[in-house]
């Protein structure tokens, strides 16, 4: 456990409908599989409620096996683009996506970032970005360049979701999303897709990134969480 799961025991939890209305829901992610870590369920069963929903993928996640000779950074950045695309189609069909490609490590948060970005957004969504607590330099940018887009549009809501922050000692208010049996079958399957992050698919860089199966069972087992912005 950490100190942020610890603060979540009272936590209140919220139903997909409570929270979105009959609003758009967008899911702006900064690397090709945070959309499913942190908002897989939701994004399932708002599509499931006929939520309009949007994902938005900033970086290409390019630098995770930067020793791998077999995939070099392009390799890497189309068959993350795949992936993604493959886990949106299981959890939301015909979700409207966009694929941002800016590098790895160097998500932007400036105003002009913001300005395109903004046009991605259909009116009076609730918009869900990475939490600014997470040790990761995308995540924190992500947050930083939605927080710009929602401070220009007062038709929008924002909330944050965790991703590695939930292993560490930082919390905020929170909502835990009731999430339906068949979201979370869903959004393992996702998680499925993302091969070159949850397996060893890419074997020629010992020191690349793979995520721990149990840190892969918390997000699927622990209840997906919305923090207040």
């Amino acid at each position: 456990m950490s100190g942020f799961l610890d603060a979540l025991t009272d936590a209140p939890w919220i139903s997909v409908a409570d929270l979105l209305g009959d609003r758009p829901l967008v899911v702006i992610a900064p690397h090709p599989d945070d959309e499913t870590l942190g908002c897989g369920a939701l994004l399932f069963d708002a599509h499931a409620r006929g939520n309009p929903c949007h994902v938005i993928c900033v970086t290409d996640g390019s630098r995770s096996h930067p020793g791998s000779r077999a995939w070099p950074p392009a390799r890497l950045a189309a068959e993350r683009r795949a992936e993604f695309n493959r886990a949106v189609a299981i959890l939301a069909p015909g979700a409207v996506t966009h694929w941002l490609g800016h590098p790895d490590c160097a998500a932007p948060d400036d105003t002009a970032s913001a300005q395109a970005l903004t046009r991605l957004i259909p009116h009076g969504a609730f918009a869900f970005a990475s939490w600014g607590m997470d040790p990761h330099i995308d995540h924190q940018r992500v947050a930083a360049l939605t927080r710009r887009v929602v401070a220009e549009r007062p038709d929008l809501d924002l909330g944050f979701y965790p991703i590695w922050g939930r292993f560490t000692n930082h919390s905020a208010p929170a909502r835990l999303v009731l999430a339906s049996a068949a979201a979370r079958t869903a959004k393992a399957r996702a998680l499925a897709c993302h091969g070159t992050q949850m397996t060893r698919l890419i074997d020629d860089d010992p020191g690349g990134f793979v995520m721990e199966p149990w840190r892969q069972s918390h997000f699927l087992i622990h209840p997906e969480v919305i923090l207040a912005p």
